[in-house]
Protein backbone atom coordinates (compact mmCIF):
# COMPACT_ATOMS: atom_id res chain seq x y z
CA UNK A 1 0.00 0.00 0.00
CA UNK A 2 1.33 3.32 -0.74
CA UNK A 3 1.47 5.57 1.92
CA UNK A 4 0.36 9.41 1.55
CA UNK A 5 3.63 11.00 1.66
CA UNK A 6 5.21 8.34 -0.82
CA UNK A 7 2.12 9.40 -3.07
CA UNK A 8 3.10 13.45 -2.84
CA UNK A 9 6.80 13.00 -3.30
CA UNK A 10 5.77 10.45 -6.25
CA UNK A 11 3.74 13.97 -7.38
CA UNK A 12 6.08 16.20 -6.66
CA UNK A 13 9.16 14.51 -8.37
CA UNK A 14 6.96 14.43 -11.83
CA UNK A 15 6.06 18.25 -11.55
CA UNK A 16 8.41 21.44 -12.00
CA UNK A 17 7.93 22.22 -8.08
CA UNK A 18 10.61 19.67 -7.20
CA UNK A 19 13.43 20.87 -4.90
CA UNK A 20 17.16 19.92 -5.00
CA UNK A 21 20.14 21.36 -2.85
CA UNK A 22 22.61 23.26 -4.61
CA UNK A 23 26.08 22.67 -2.76
CA UNK A 24 28.30 25.59 -2.02
CA UNK A 25 32.15 25.05 -2.56
CA UNK A 26 32.84 28.51 -2.66
CA UNK A 27 31.75 31.56 -3.18
CA UNK A 28 34.70 32.22 -5.31
CA UNK A 29 33.09 30.15 -7.89
CA UNK A 30 30.13 33.22 -8.81
CA UNK A 31 31.02 36.88 -10.12
CA UNK A 32 28.13 37.60 -7.72
CA UNK A 33 26.15 35.37 -5.12
CA UNK A 34 22.34 37.21 -5.26
CA UNK A 35 20.85 34.15 -2.90
CA UNK A 36 22.58 35.24 0.12
CA UNK A 37 21.33 36.58 3.04
CA UNK A 38 24.17 38.14 4.50
CA UNK A 39 23.49 41.73 3.73
CA UNK A 40 26.47 43.21 5.42
CA UNK A 41 29.30 40.51 4.77
CA UNK A 42 29.97 39.83 8.47
CA UNK A 43 29.91 36.64 7.78
CA UNK A 44 33.57 36.80 6.54
CA UNK A 45 34.36 39.46 9.04
CA UNK A 46 38.08 38.91 10.93
CA UNK A 47 36.70 40.01 14.26
CA UNK A 48 34.05 37.76 14.48
CA UNK A 49 35.67 34.81 13.06
CA UNK A 50 38.56 36.12 15.74
CA UNK A 51 35.60 36.51 18.28
CA UNK A 52 34.52 32.63 17.31
CA UNK A 53 37.81 31.27 17.67
CA UNK A 54 39.17 32.62 20.68
CA UNK A 55 35.69 31.73 22.46
CA UNK A 56 36.71 27.88 20.79
CA UNK A 57 39.21 27.71 23.13
CA UNK A 58 37.73 28.35 26.23
CA UNK A 59 34.70 26.97 25.59
CA UNK A 60 34.88 24.06 23.43
CA UNK A 61 32.94 23.62 20.09
CA UNK A 62 29.48 22.53 22.06
CA UNK A 63 27.56 23.83 24.77
CA UNK A 64 27.10 20.29 26.03
CA UNK A 65 23.38 20.59 26.61
CA UNK A 66 20.37 22.24 27.10
CA UNK A 67 19.53 25.74 28.81
CA UNK A 68 18.36 24.38 31.57
CA UNK A 69 20.91 21.53 32.37
CA UNK A 70 24.51 22.21 31.02
CA UNK A 71 23.95 24.65 27.75
CA UNK A 72 23.42 28.32 29.79
CA UNK A 73 26.53 29.95 29.68
CA UNK A 74 28.02 33.06 30.72
CA UNK A 75 28.43 33.92 27.18
CA UNK A 76 24.49 33.24 26.35
CA UNK A 77 24.00 35.68 29.46
CA UNK A 78 25.95 38.39 28.29
CA UNK A 79 24.06 38.19 24.32
CA UNK A 80 20.93 38.16 25.92
CA UNK A 81 21.79 40.95 28.00
CA UNK A 82 23.49 42.63 24.92
CA UNK A 83 20.42 42.13 23.21
CA UNK A 84 17.40 43.84 25.70
CA UNK A 85 19.40 46.48 25.79
CA UNK A 86 20.56 47.33 21.71
CA UNK A 87 16.81 46.48 21.07
CA UNK A 88 14.48 48.23 24.21
CA UNK A 89 13.04 45.83 25.94
CA UNK A 90 13.21 43.84 29.50
CA UNK A 91 15.05 40.57 28.32
CA UNK A 92 15.70 38.18 25.45
CA UNK A 93 16.13 34.33 24.67
CA UNK A 94 18.11 32.91 22.54
CA UNK A 95 17.12 30.11 20.30
CA UNK A 96 18.74 27.42 17.58
CA UNK A 97 16.59 28.95 14.78
CA UNK A 98 14.12 31.60 13.55
CA UNK A 99 11.92 29.12 12.71
CA UNK A 100 11.96 27.89 16.35
CA UNK A 101 11.34 31.12 17.92
CA UNK A 102 8.83 31.73 15.87
CA UNK A 103 6.92 28.49 16.71
CA UNK A 104 7.98 28.63 20.10
CA UNK A 105 6.04 32.13 20.85
CA UNK A 106 3.05 31.40 19.23
CA UNK A 107 2.51 27.88 20.86
CA UNK A 108 3.32 28.77 23.88
CA UNK A 109 2.46 32.28 24.88
CA UNK A 110 -0.78 32.64 23.08
CA UNK A 111 -4.43 31.00 24.80
CA UNK A 112 -7.13 29.03 23.66
CA UNK A 113 -9.59 32.53 24.04
CA UNK A 114 -7.61 34.95 22.67
CA UNK A 115 -7.43 35.45 18.32
CA UNK A 116 -4.30 36.10 16.21
CA UNK A 117 -4.62 38.04 12.91
CA UNK A 118 -1.47 37.62 10.56
CA UNK A 119 -0.40 38.96 7.08
CA UNK A 120 -1.00 36.55 4.73
CA UNK A 121 3.15 36.78 3.73
CA UNK A 122 4.39 35.76 7.00
CA UNK A 123 7.18 33.10 7.06
CA UNK A 124 6.39 29.66 6.91
CA UNK A 125 7.61 29.31 10.96
CA UNK A 126 4.52 31.78 11.57
CA UNK A 127 2.19 29.69 9.89
CA UNK A 128 3.13 26.64 11.44
CA UNK A 129 3.20 28.24 15.09
CA UNK A 130 -0.09 29.16 14.93
CA UNK A 131 -1.40 25.89 13.29
CA UNK A 132 -0.11 24.43 16.05
CA UNK A 133 -0.74 26.42 18.96
CA UNK A 134 -4.04 27.32 20.51
CA UNK A 135 -5.42 30.70 19.75
CA UNK A 136 -7.85 30.86 16.89
CA UNK A 137 -6.30 32.61 13.83
CA UNK A 138 -7.22 34.63 10.72
CA UNK A 139 -5.15 35.46 7.88
CA UNK A 140 -5.56 39.60 6.18
CA UNK A 141 -4.65 40.80 2.39
CA UNK A 142 -0.97 41.58 2.81
CA UNK A 143 -0.46 44.94 4.70
CA UNK A 144 -4.08 45.81 4.83
CA UNK A 145 -5.35 44.57 8.59
CA UNK A 146 -8.00 47.08 8.84
CA UNK A 147 -11.16 45.09 7.68
CA UNK A 148 -10.23 41.89 9.81
CA UNK A 149 -8.61 43.59 13.00
CA UNK A 150 -11.31 45.87 13.30
CA UNK A 151 -13.02 43.13 15.39
CA UNK A 152 -10.01 42.75 17.21
CA UNK A 153 -10.69 42.78 21.47
CA UNK A 154 -8.00 43.69 24.04
CA UNK A 155 -5.32 40.92 24.34
CA UNK A 156 -5.68 39.64 21.02
CA UNK A 157 -2.44 39.22 18.66
CA UNK A 158 -1.58 40.57 15.71
CA UNK A 159 1.55 38.77 13.89
CA UNK A 160 3.59 40.22 11.08
CA UNK A 161 7.05 40.75 9.62
CA UNK A 162 9.28 44.19 9.52
CA UNK A 163 10.53 43.24 5.83
CA UNK A 164 8.83 40.52 4.35
CA UNK A 165 10.93 37.60 3.51
CA UNK A 166 10.11 36.45 -0.69
CA UNK A 167 8.93 40.62 -1.54
CA UNK A 168 11.21 42.73 0.27
CA UNK A 169 8.43 44.95 0.90
CA UNK A 170 7.66 46.48 4.83
CA UNK A 171 5.34 46.38 7.22
CA UNK A 172 2.85 49.90 7.89
CA UNK A 173 4.35 50.14 11.53
CA UNK A 174 2.67 53.63 12.14
CA UNK A 175 -0.74 51.60 11.09
CA UNK A 176 0.04 48.80 13.33
CA UNK A 177 0.51 51.22 16.15
CA UNK A 178 -2.91 52.99 15.41
CA UNK A 179 -4.48 49.68 16.24
CA UNK A 180 -2.39 48.98 18.94
CA UNK A 181 -3.65 51.86 20.78
CA UNK A 182 -6.99 51.59 19.43
CA UNK A 183 -7.97 47.88 19.98
CA UNK A 184 -5.60 47.12 22.95
CA UNK A 185 -3.84 44.08 20.95
CA UNK A 186 -0.21 42.79 21.48
CA UNK A 187 1.68 42.53 18.25
CA UNK A 188 4.75 40.08 17.69
CA UNK A 189 6.83 41.55 14.96
CA UNK A 190 9.60 39.39 13.01
CA UNK A 191 12.25 41.34 12.14
CA UNK A 192 14.64 38.94 10.64
CA UNK A 193 15.07 40.81 7.16
CA UNK A 194 15.45 44.13 8.68
CA UNK A 195 17.29 43.81 11.76
CA UNK A 196 20.66 44.43 11.45
CA UNK A 197 20.04 46.05 7.81
CA UNK A 198 18.19 49.28 8.65
CA UNK A 199 17.40 52.11 11.22
CA UNK A 200 19.62 53.71 13.79
CA UNK A 201 22.64 50.97 15.42
CA UNK A 202 20.90 48.59 12.67
CA UNK A 203 18.47 47.80 14.97
CA UNK A 204 15.77 47.37 12.13
CA UNK A 205 12.23 47.85 11.60
CA UNK A 206 11.53 49.01 15.47
CA UNK A 207 14.07 51.64 15.56
CA UNK A 208 11.91 54.23 16.27
CA UNK A 209 9.77 52.72 18.87
CA UNK A 210 10.34 49.49 20.25
CA UNK A 211 7.03 49.82 22.16
CA UNK A 212 5.05 49.10 18.99
CA UNK A 213 5.81 45.61 19.34
CA UNK A 214 5.51 43.13 22.21
CA UNK A 215 7.56 40.58 21.20
CA UNK A 216 10.04 41.00 19.01
CA UNK A 217 11.55 38.08 17.00
CA UNK A 218 14.77 37.74 14.65
CA UNK A 219 17.86 35.97 13.35
CA UNK A 220 21.47 36.22 13.39
CA UNK A 221 21.92 34.38 10.50
CA UNK A 222 21.15 37.46 7.55
CA UNK A 223 22.39 40.65 8.62
CA UNK A 224 24.26 39.84 11.43
CA UNK A 225 26.45 36.88 9.34
CA UNK A 226 25.95 34.08 12.21
CA UNK A 227 23.23 31.94 12.89
CA UNK A 228 20.93 31.24 15.75
CA UNK A 229 17.92 33.60 16.43
CA UNK A 230 16.26 35.63 19.54
CA UNK A 231 12.99 36.37 21.22
CA UNK A 232 12.64 40.05 23.02
CA UNK A 233 9.73 40.83 24.65
CA UNK A 234 8.55 41.57 28.60
CA UNK A 235 10.24 39.39 31.54
CA UNK A 236 6.76 37.63 32.18
CA UNK A 237 6.78 36.63 28.22
CA UNK A 238 11.00 35.58 28.61
CA UNK A 239 10.11 33.50 31.25
CA UNK A 240 6.77 32.01 30.03
CA UNK A 241 8.97 30.80 27.01
CA UNK A 242 11.53 29.36 29.81
CA UNK A 243 9.30 27.53 31.75
CA UNK A 244 6.81 26.14 29.52
CA UNK A 245 8.23 26.43 25.46
CA UNK A 246 8.99 23.33 24.28
CA UNK A 247 11.36 24.01 21.50
CA UNK A 248 13.92 26.02 23.78
CA UNK A 249 13.57 23.60 26.80
CA UNK A 250 14.10 20.28 24.58
CA UNK A 251 16.60 21.58 22.07
CA UNK A 252 20.71 22.00 22.69
CA UNK A 253 22.22 25.51 23.55
CA UNK A 254 24.15 26.95 20.51
CA UNK A 255 27.47 26.11 21.29
CA UNK A 256 28.90 29.29 23.50
CA UNK A 257 31.44 30.35 20.78
CA UNK A 258 28.48 31.02 18.26
CA UNK A 259 27.01 33.75 21.07
CA UNK A 260 30.27 35.23 21.19
CA UNK A 261 30.50 35.97 17.65
CA UNK A 262 27.16 37.22 17.03
CA UNK A 263 28.03 39.93 20.43
CA UNK A 264 31.16 40.57 18.00
CA UNK A 265 28.25 41.11 14.96
CA UNK A 266 26.20 43.35 17.18
CA UNK A 267 29.42 45.66 18.41
CA UNK A 268 30.40 45.93 14.29
CA UNK A 269 26.90 46.46 13.43
CA UNK A 270 26.09 49.04 16.05
CA UNK A 271 29.35 51.27 15.36
CA UNK A 272 30.73 53.48 12.36
CA UNK A 273 31.72 50.57 10.50
CA UNK A 274 27.95 49.05 10.54
CA UNK A 275 26.71 52.80 9.30
CA UNK A 276 29.70 52.95 6.53
CA UNK A 277 28.33 48.98 5.62
CA UNK A 278 24.52 50.27 5.68
CA UNK A 279 25.23 52.92 3.83
CA UNK A 280 27.06 51.17 1.20
CA UNK A 281 24.10 48.62 0.87
CA UNK A 282 21.55 51.30 0.46
CA UNK A 283 23.97 52.59 -2.96
CA UNK A 284 23.39 49.31 -4.30
CA UNK A 285 19.73 48.38 -3.65
CA UNK A 286 19.13 52.46 -5.00
CA UNK A 287 21.65 51.43 -8.31
CA UNK A 288 19.51 47.38 -8.59
CA UNK A 289 16.05 49.18 -8.43
CA UNK A 290 17.13 51.62 -11.22
CA UNK A 291 18.51 49.03 -13.65
CA UNK A 292 15.29 47.25 -13.12
CA UNK A 293 12.98 49.96 -13.72
CA UNK A 294 15.29 50.92 -16.80
CA UNK A 295 14.62 47.39 -18.37
CA UNK A 296 10.51 48.15 -16.99
CA UNK A 297 10.84 44.76 -15.49
CA UNK A 298 8.31 43.77 -13.82
CA UNK A 299 8.89 43.77 -9.65
CA UNK A 300 7.24 44.25 -6.43
CA UNK A 301 8.25 47.64 -5.13
CA UNK A 302 11.14 47.29 -2.57
CA UNK A 303 13.30 49.70 -0.77
CA UNK A 304 15.32 46.97 0.74
CA UNK A 305 18.24 44.28 0.11
CA UNK A 306 15.35 41.91 -1.40
CA UNK A 307 14.49 42.66 -4.93
CA UNK A 308 12.36 40.59 -7.20
CA UNK A 309 11.86 40.03 -10.83
CA UNK A 310 8.86 38.58 -11.83
CA UNK A 311 7.97 36.27 -14.47
CA UNK A 312 4.46 34.92 -16.24
CA UNK A 313 5.94 31.43 -15.74
CA UNK A 314 7.69 28.53 -13.57
CA UNK A 315 9.83 28.06 -16.91
CA UNK A 316 10.97 31.52 -17.82
CA UNK A 317 12.18 32.02 -14.27
CA UNK A 318 13.66 28.56 -14.17
CA UNK A 319 15.52 29.56 -17.53
CA UNK A 320 16.85 32.96 -16.32
CA UNK A 321 18.34 31.42 -13.63
CA UNK A 322 19.71 29.04 -15.16
CA UNK A 323 21.49 31.72 -17.92
CA UNK A 324 22.66 33.66 -15.04
CA UNK A 325 24.43 30.30 -13.19
CA UNK A 326 26.22 29.63 -16.32
CA UNK A 327 27.24 32.77 -16.94
CA UNK A 328 28.32 32.97 -12.96
CA UNK A 329 25.46 34.52 -11.08
CA UNK A 330 24.32 32.54 -8.46
CA UNK A 331 20.17 33.82 -8.45
CA UNK A 332 17.36 31.59 -6.81
CA UNK A 333 14.35 31.09 -8.33
CA UNK A 334 11.29 31.17 -5.52
CA UNK A 335 8.33 29.26 -7.26
CA UNK A 336 4.61 27.97 -5.52
CA UNK A 337 4.16 26.96 -2.61
CA UNK A 338 6.25 29.22 -1.11
CA UNK A 339 5.11 32.04 -2.89
CA UNK A 340 1.40 32.43 -4.13
CA UNK A 341 0.47 30.86 -7.67
CA UNK A 342 1.49 32.89 -11.22
CA UNK A 343 4.08 34.93 -8.99
CA UNK A 344 7.31 33.08 -9.61
CA UNK A 345 10.38 35.15 -9.57
CA UNK A 346 14.17 35.11 -9.10
CA UNK A 347 14.80 36.62 -5.97
CA UNK A 348 17.68 38.98 -5.74
CA UNK A 349 19.78 39.33 -2.22
CA UNK A 350 21.60 42.78 -2.27
CA UNK A 351 24.86 43.11 0.04
CA UNK A 352 26.81 45.86 0.66
CA UNK A 353 30.17 44.14 -0.65
CA UNK A 354 28.50 44.16 -4.11
CA UNK A 355 30.60 46.73 -6.42
CA UNK A 356 28.95 48.90 -8.66
CA UNK A 357 31.28 47.77 -11.48
CA UNK A 358 30.16 44.32 -10.91
CA UNK A 359 26.77 45.06 -10.76
CA UNK A 360 27.26 46.86 -14.47
CA UNK A 361 28.33 43.92 -15.83
CA UNK A 362 25.75 41.61 -14.68
CA UNK A 363 23.18 43.97 -16.07
CA UNK A 364 25.03 43.34 -19.37
CA UNK A 365 25.15 39.93 -19.26
CA UNK A 366 21.33 40.16 -18.16
CA UNK A 367 20.55 42.01 -21.36
CA UNK A 368 22.17 39.87 -23.70
CA UNK A 369 20.74 36.31 -22.18
CA UNK A 370 17.69 37.69 -22.12
CA UNK A 371 17.26 36.95 -25.91
CA UNK A 372 17.60 33.21 -25.54
CA UNK A 373 14.39 33.30 -22.97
Amino acid sequence: MVSGSERRLKERRSSSLFRTRKVRWSDSQWQLNFSTNDYLGLSQHRSVSQAFKQAIDSWGVGSTGSPLLSGYSALHQELEELLASWLGKPRALLFNSGFAANHGVLTTLIDEEQKLFADKLVHASIIDGMQHGKGRFKRYPHNQPLPIVSNAEAGDWLVTEGVFSMDGDASDLKQLASLKQQHGINIMLDDAHGLGAYGSEGRGSLTDDAEVADVITGTFGKALGVGGAFVCADNDEIESLIQFCRDYIYSTSMPPAQAAAIKASIEIVRGAEGDERRDRLHGVIQYFRDQMKRRRLKTIESNTAIQTWLFDSDDKALNMSKELRDNGYLCSVIRPPTVPLGSSRIRFSLTSEMSLGALETFWQVVDRVRENV
